[in-house]
């Protein structure tokens, strides 16, 4: 089950394991510059960063919520 589908129909596994500590971190920075932020979403989302800065701000949202979602309790097994 995807973490997210777009309304283009793209669905969205989020990947946690794709992002350093570091990454993460900086994410969380509001100095980071957008295209980093943008780097690194992509990195979770299986999406391109210019895909990531092209998304309609609702589902620029969205995609954030779901990985802050998965991000709350990312050890978990869905299995």
């Amino acid at each position: 089950m995807p973490d997210l589908v777009l309304k283009d129909g793209r669905e969205i596994e989020i990947n946690l394991y794709e992002v350093s500590i570091g990454e993460w971190r900086a994410l969380l920075d509001p100095k980071q510059p957008d295209e980093e932020e943008y780097a690194t979403l992509a990195k979770v989302s299986g999406l391109k960063p210019e895909d990531v800065e092209g998304l309609p701000y609702p589902e620029f949202r969205a995609l954030v919520q779901a990985i802050t979602k998965k991000a709350a309790n990312p050890v978990s097994d869905p299995n």
